[in-house]
């Protein structure tokens, strides 16, 4: 029989997800990884963190459910991002993926559903049922800045050292002057102070201490992520966060800007350039190869230019699909922040916690 039955996923589901997550070639996480993406979100609520198809007693697939809070002015969203759709392999016919979606599409207490950060494969499924694409060009660039082009040349000629035998940590904890601006860690604000940064009059991403200090405590990573905020006078006008991680085990590793926060008025604009070139100057100092930013036309492009020559690359597929209920979602211009980048993205071996287990 071909069958199955979807549930939400359990504490006890982890091991097997975690299994077939690795089976399909997915960024490798611990169940300890998938227990804090899945079931620690101070944002989940009542959602289901994700669900498991099962099909004689046997998992054989499984989505993720992340939701995000969002508000605009004295109204509240909830944004659930679909991520890490695997399904076993060996028994194609089921069509366990594309069942989980809908099950996903379908669920109530959310105001949206989708993915920004949907691979080649998902990207035809996602139309079909009912996720169409959203952000056109924007959705599907990124921009690169190169930092080491001898690595990028070593690498292609099989020369130097592998990535994976390299460590590059970043000192997220220091405190710098640019002109006007104060380039501090996180820890030296708290809520009051980030609420400076959330504006009323557009859709706005909920933040706070608890939830920031939240996508950092991946409990699978040891290093090379944090963020930095600018700010004038301890009023922080701009939040950015880097990651290091690389695109599969034998490529080179690069820092993704993995959140991306600020205020659009003059001094903001201001504080973002001087954020965007310290974020340049710590991926510099940490010997990646590049640096990445995902939706970089939501940004102006002095921003951008802040950190000198860059690239625009651009996906061959549609990473981003959404279906919205409430009109006022249409307008939405998403970050890096708004996706499932700060958890779904490989971690190095030499920042893995368990790498010296393996």
């Amino acid at each position: 029989m071909l069958v199955g039955s979807i549930r939400p996923a359990t504490l006890e589901d982890l091991p097997r997800i975690a299994r077939l997550v690795a089976q399909c070639g997915f960024p490798e996480r611990s169940p300890e990884g998938w227990r804090w993406v899945l079931f620690e979100n101070p944002d989940q609520g009542k959602s289901a963190p994700g669900w498991v198809y099962e099909h004689q007693g046997r998992l054989a697939g499984f989505l993720g459910n992340f939701v995000m809070s969002y508000r605009h002015g004295p109204d509240r969203f909830r944004i659930a991002s679909g991520h890490t759709v695997v399904t076993d392999m060996r028994r194609p016919s089921l069509h366990a993926g594309g069942k989980l979606i809908r099950h996903g599409l379908s669920q109530p207490g959310v105001h949206g559903f989708g993915s920004l950060n949907n691979n080649a494969l998902s990207a035809p499924l996602l139309p079909r049922l009912g996720a169409p694409p959203r952000y056109g060009r924007a959705g599907r660039e990124w921009a690169e800045w190169v930092l080491r082009p001898e690595r990028l040349v070593q690498h292609s000629l099989r020369l130097g050292s592998q990535p994976s035998e390299r460590s590059f940590d970043i000192d997220f904890s220091g405190r710098e002057q640019a002109k006007h601006f104060e380039l501090r860690p996180l820890e030296d604000f708290d809520d009051d102070a980030l609420k400076a940064i959330q504006p009323e009059t557009r859709l706005t991403r909920e933040i706070d201490l608890t939830r920031l200090r939240w996508r950092l405590a991946d409990p699978d990573r040891t290093g090379g992520a944090g963020y930095r905020i600018a700010a004038v006078g301890g009023v922080p006008l701009a939040i950015g966060a880097l990651a290091v991680t690389q695109p599969s085990p034998d490529r080179l590793e690069h820092a993704e800007i993995i959140d991306w926060i600020a205020t659009d008025d003059g001094h903001g604009l201001a504080a973002q350039r001087a954020l965007m070139r310290h974020l340049w100057r710590l991926a510099k100092a940490a010997g990646v190869a590049r640096l990445r930013l995902k939706f970089p036309r939501h940004l102006q492009p002095a921003t951008l230019r802040a950190a000198g020559p860059f690239l625009m690359r651009r996906h061959g597929h549609h990473p981003c699909h959404f279906q919205f209920r409430e009109t006022a979602l249409r307008d939405w211009r998403p970050t890096p922040g708004d996706a499932d980048f700060f958890f779904a993205y490989r971690i190095l071996p030499t920042h893995f916690k368990s790498a010296s287990a393996r």
